[in-house]
């Protein structure tokens, strides 16, 4: 994950993996090209007929294999899909380890890459954004814990698990902890785990009270939980906006991207998209290059 200028700035959807997300049975109507938006494309890629995309799909509901393992299925898949649709090209993507996905980029391995990966002012300096959503977490915790809720100031003295390497500590340390020590109270005791598994399980064998995750990862967590959990909002939570990775000096490829995703907005596509995954809330109402510069989030503060 990543988030709003804090460190750290991994990727959004992390913690979740597995079998793919339930999506409702919506079908995303086919796109027509569109000559003039094909035209913007880089003259190689319109000679290849493909852009060549870089994911790690394993974080549904972003992208995760079907159960045929090799079929993407999750929202960025059906608006990549589309987007080639009016681009008029095929869409290649390959799955590899997350930590490689911007260095593909940068390099020219591949043109875009697209992995609920969140735009923030320290990965801008290296690639650009088109920005299509916004993303926020939540707090998971079991059931039977009546102690957590959505007022911020219950969480004062509890235990937290993240998992280690992500900004769900930097939520935890930079908003809700001193949101607490400003209001008097006691700051929130932090574990980070190296894997979401490990912290999962400290969260279901009762060792801490709560644990920050992806606010859209909420049906697969229920599904998957071991034990009953609640899915607890708060509105101290941060917003930020998620986007296509493009190379930074291919300023033709990133306005390419940006017509493409707008004429999807304008079919309606992407609402449906949205819609269909269940992802209404982390709807954006206009795509943008850059927003985490050009239209900075006005988050909360503790």
């Amino acid at each position: 994950m990543k988030v709003f200028a804090l460190s750290l700035p991994l990727l959004s959807f992390c913690c979740v993996m597995g079998a793919a997300h339930a999506a409702s049975e919506v079908k995303i109507p086919t796109e027509s090209m569109d000559p003039t938006l094909h035209a913007m494309l880089p003259e190689a890629v319109r000679k290849a007929g493909v852009i060549n995309l870089v994911t790690d799909a394993h974080y549904p509901p972003c992208e995760s294999f079907a159960a045929d393992n090799k079929t993407m299925v999750g929202y960025e898949p059906d608006l990549w899909n589309a987007m080639g649709e009016k681009l008029g090209v095929k869409v290649k993507a390959t799955s590899i380890a997350f930590d490689g996905l911007i260095p593909g980029v940068q390099s020219g391995r591949y043109d875009v890459a697209m992995e609920c990966i969140s735009d923030s002012l320290e990965r801008e300096k290296q690639v650009s954004f088109v920005d299509f959503s916004y993303a926020t977490n939540a707090l998971y915790t079991l059931k039977s814990n009546t102690k957590v809720s959505e007022d911020p100031l219950s969480l004062c003295g509890l235990h937290a698990a993240v998992q280690s390497g992500t900004d769900f500590a930097s939520t935890i340390t930079e908003l809700f902890s001193p949101h607490c020590v400003n209001a008097g109270k006691p700051a929130i005791e932090l574990s980070q785990y190296p894997s979401a598994d490990a912290v999962l399980l400290a969260l279901y064998s009762g060792r801490v009270d709560f644990v920050v995750n992806d606010a859209a990862a909420a049906k697969d967590m229920e599904k998957s939980a071991p034990k009953p959990i609640r899915v607890v909002t708060s509105s101290l939570m941060p917003k930020f906006y998620l986007g296509i990775v493009v190379k930074k000096d291919d300023p033709a490829m990133a306005n390419a991207m940006l017509a493409a995703l707008k004429a999807v907005y304008a079919s309606g596509n992407y609402e449906k998209i949205m819609d269909k995954w269940d992802l209404a809330p982390l709807k954006l109402p206009e795509p943008g290059i850059n927003l985490t510069s050009s239209n900075p989030i006005q988050n909360p503060k503790p």
